[in-house]
């Protein structure tokens, strides 16, 4: 910081600057062998690597072809896709059923059930919060908060009757978690 050793060492080492354009690509200092070209034959002959290299990868072999043609046309198989030009198959068999959707029943479609049964819970939900201010207003849910009040209740000798009461639920809501000992509270220290 202005000692005179280092206003001496800067005077001395110049600074160097690229000679070459940013993105220019350097030299190489070796250079490459050339690939040697196969020896060309004045006689106009072909060998097998110049068939190989002369085929078109994308030509289908007669054989292949000629196979291709025993095979047939393609039934498609029906689709339910809107966009799809594929006709069903009109036999005169089919034609005496009516063409009905294509969906499984919704007993058997596990997307409209999961969504029945979240409707469900979300309508008994819905009347347990009308029913909370009234006398007999018991909740038929439980949240986890309300669990591990009961357990612990239940672990201090309380009654399955008294802790429902005391909790404000539905009675025989708790003997459906289980018999005695299967839930318990750990608290976390």
């Amino acid at each position: 910081m202005g000692a005179s050793s280092s206003k001496a060492a800067a005077r001395g080492a110049a600074r160097k600057y690229p000679t070459r354009a940013p993105g220019a690509v350097p030299q190489a200092t070796t250079t490459r062998a050339r690939p040697q070209q196969p020896e060309s034959r004045s006689d106009g002959s072909k060998d097998d690597a110049v068939r190989a290299d002369a085929t078109d990868p994308d030509f289908a072999p007669a054989d292949f072809s000629r196979r291709l043609h025993q095979m047939g046309i393609v039934q498609p198989n029906p689709t339910l896709s809107n966009s799809s030009t594929a006709k069903p198959n009109l036999s005169p068999e089919s034609l005496d059923v009516p063409p009905g959707p294509l969906f499984p029943p919704a007993k058997r479609n596990t997307t409209l059930s999961v969504l029945e049964a979240r409707r469900r819970l979300e309508q008994i939900a819905a009347e347990d919060l009308e029913n909370m201010g009234r006398d007999e207003g018991r909740r038929r849910q439980a949240d986890m908060r309300t669990i591990v009040d009961a357990v612990q209740l239940l672990n201090n000798g309380w009654p399955i009757a008294d802790v429902e009461k005391r909790l404000r639920l539905s009675p025989g809501l708790l003997s459906k978690l289980g018999p005695s000992g299967v839930l318990t509270h750990i608290p976390a220290n």
